[in-house]
């Protein structure tokens, strides 16, 4: 999890450094850019109005939401991998583990077997099975981009079998909100306007708390080998 934790890491530095830019704004009425201009190379001013300081709110919960999602597809990644590494075959998998990789080869299966002939496709996979082949697995054989909030990663911890983190009710909010801005829904002034420096600050260390506690779960998961059968039974 080494990789995932440094880029957890990274995203968590640049959130912080935005907020800390966000600090200014909440501590001062007046705030201004001063910067030089290049053609008459004098100093000058640049005020940040309030419609542009709720526009630099709104932009926080694209970047929470994109800490979120890297972060999940990451840890998730994470345990496919160390599958293909370890040389996990069909057999040894744990049962949460077949059903995504019944799911991926089933979606293949049609899509193969409208141009190659559905029964030859079929024999190909028994033959992979029986040979015991290595599984491998990505995170598009999983459903994550665009929509990635408490309950869908619930509903990822069930599929994949590594421990559910409580809570975690203010990731829907980001969701939505950052939803609202990729898809036009809403200006980000219309969405900055109402929400204080405070309220980010909530977000920000919810987000963090939660997160952290997923990449635990995670880490053990992958330790304990819980992506494989335990003593030749399903999981």
């Amino acid at each position: 999890m080494d990789s995932t934790k440094a880029d957890f890491t990274k995203r968590k530095e640049e959130v912080s450094e935005y907020f800390s830019f966000l600090k200014i704004l909440n501590m001062n009425d007046s705030v201004s850019l001063e910067y030089k201009d290049p053609v008459d190379k004098t100093n000058k001013n640049f005020p940040i109005e309030r419609r542009l300081q709720t526009i630099f709110i709104a932009n926080t919960f694209l970047l929470l939401y994109n800490l979120v999602e890297s972060t999940i597809r990451n840890s998730i990644t994470e345990i496919y991998i160390k599958i293909k590494e370890d040389k996990v075959s069909y057999q040894n998998l744990s049962g949460q583990m077949k059903k995504i990789w019944l799911r991926k080869t089933r979606k293949s299966l049609v899509e193969r077997g409208r141009n190659n002939g559905i029964e030859g496709e079929i024999s190909g996979i028994i033959d992979n099975i029986i040979k015991k082949e290595i599984i491998e697995l990505t995170i598009n054989d999983t459903r994550i981009s665009g929509n990635i909030d408490a309950q869908r990663i619930r509903e990822l911890a069930k599929e994949n079998g590594f421990d559910i983190v409580k809570d975690g009710s203010i990731l829907k909010n980001i969701k939505e909100k950052r939803n609202f801005l990729a898809h036009g829904n809403q200006t980000f002034d219309d969405i900055g306007k109402n929400i204080t420096y405070k309220d980010l600050d909530k977000y920000r260390e919810d987000t963090f708390s939660y997160l952290t506690q997923v990449i635990q779960n995670i880490e053990t998961f992958i330790e304990k080998q819980e992506y494989k059968k335990v003593n030749n039974k399903e999981v």
